[in-house]
């Protein structure tokens, strides 16, 4: 199969390079690997590009097995959708198995490499889709219902009732399904009567790589509630926007930026999201302690984040509400344990800023260093104490202190003011 896929490489490039500028074009895209949603959202823009450039055809180059149901209904709709505009052709040339092969039968043309396979669709494929999708390729039902499971004996073939149908290429070339059997594509080219036309390859790119990667609901959850919690800890404990927020605020981007290139991303989400972001920053730096801007801010990011993977579409639901739940356990971790034990203290030490190592803020707090005041809101762990008769901006080395706690100031951190509850 490599040497298989050295020579169609080789073929791509040669027909690009050596084909007139005015010859139509066939874009070739690739439908590799697992099947999932992403990768769904994927081919379809990719198809809507390729339409909108002109195309005079598609090649849907499939080496697929296992993935999402829900990915190939995508990918078959699309089919189904510019199939009266443009012609679309599925090449196999390894393997259309589990929901690839939906998308395989539903191209008007159906080429196969020797050697290839096609079928065995997954136990929670519907017959009544595959049935369909075969209609609309003009192929016979029976054998793509029996892709799901066989329910009589079928012409041609051996697959006992129950079990799932998988075709080998010559199978499929003798029951309708392969019209054509080639190694490369000029005999799909022939077959979509565009023997002359040039050949654009859509190949993925490491960029979508690493975006189709990132997509996968659980990357996304893991990056995503790292990130987040990143995001919130730092800007409730630094003065300064420091490592952890750049990193966390880095791990934010890539989520979005990965959605929106696979074309699962609203800009709207991403708005939202932002503005969840902007009520944080208000509750924790301009006016600390009263919590509605940030129960608002924790609303409009989690809305962010539904709306920014994709909305009900894509089952974001899940991944946006996985992500919040880990990102608040994180939070809920640091803060109980992290803030206390000797391995932050030893790293934390050196990043403090310190009058003494020359950090100096617009207003000097060191005098009250040592000072005893009360709490007179909620300090999560920032909020307002009055010290010596003056109410100042704190916050706790990250614990949560109600109103009217005693409290002593313990360092004095750039312009930031760090108390701990006093007995």
């Amino acid at each position: 199969m490599k040497t298989q896929r050295l020579l169609i490489a080789l073929w791509l490039l040669l027909a690009v390079s050596g084909v007139r500028a005015d010859a139509p074009r066939v874009y070739v895209i690739d439908v590799h690997g697992s099947l999932s949603s992403p990768m769904g959202a994927w081919v379809d823009r990719q198809m809507d590009a390729a339409w909108k450039a002109g195309a005079a055809g598609i090649i849907l180059d499939i080496d697929s097995e296992g993935g999402s149901m829900d990915a190939a209904r995508q990918v078959e709709a699309a089919v189904l959708a510019r199939s009266a505009d443009v012609p679309v052709a599925a090449y196999v040339h390894n393997e259309a198995r589990g929901p690839s092969s939906l998308i395989a039968v539903a191209c008007k043309t159906l080429a196969m490499a020797p050697g290839g396979s096609l079928g065995g669709a997954p136990p929670d494929a519907s017959k009544t889709d595959f049935q369909a999708a075969a209609e609309a390729g003009g192929r016979n039902p029976g054998y793509a219902a029996a892709f799901v499971a066989a329910d009589t004996a079928l012409p041609s073939v051996s697959v006992r009732p129950g079990d799932s149908l998988t075709l080998t290429t010559q199978q499929a070339q003798h029951v309708g399904y392969a019209d054509v059997v080639a190694p490369d594509f000029p005999a799909v080219l022939a077959k979509m009567n565009l023997a002359s036309a040039q050949l654009v390859p859509v190949q993925v790119t490491t960029w979508d790589l690493v975006a189709l990667w990132v997509s996968r609901p659980w990357a996304t959850i893991l990056l995503l509630g790292l990130g987040l919690a990143l995001v919130v800890i730092e800007m409730l404990t630094l003065h300064s926007w420091g490592l952890a927020g750049v990193i966390g605020g880095a791990l934010v981007l890539l989520i979005f930026a990965a959605h929106i290139t696979v074309g699962t991303a609203t800009w709207v989400g991403v708005v939202l999201f932002l503005a969840g972001v902007a009520l944080l920053l208000f509750e924790t730096h301009v006016f600390p302690g009263h919590g509605l801007s940030a129960l608002a801010g924790l609303v409009l990011i989690f809305l962010g984040m539904f709306y920014a993977l994709g909305g009900v579409q894509t089952g974001a639901l899940y991944s946006a509400g996985a992500a919040l739940l880990m990102t608040l356990g994180i939070i809920i971790a640091f803060f109980s344990y992290l803030p206390r034990s000797p391995i932050w203290n030893k790293l934390g030490q050196p990043m403090r800023q310190s009058a003494a190592a020359g950090y100096v803020s617009s207003q000097n707090y060191t005098e009250y260093v040592g000072q005893v005041g009360v709490t007179v809101t909620l300090l999560r762990p920032s909020g307002t104490a009055e010290i010596d008769g003056v109410r100042l901006p704190v916050v706790t080395e990250g614990e949560f202190l109600p109103a009217q706690t005693p409290v002593q100031v313990v360092a004095v951190q750039g312009g930031r003011i760090v108390v701990r509850a006093h007995p």
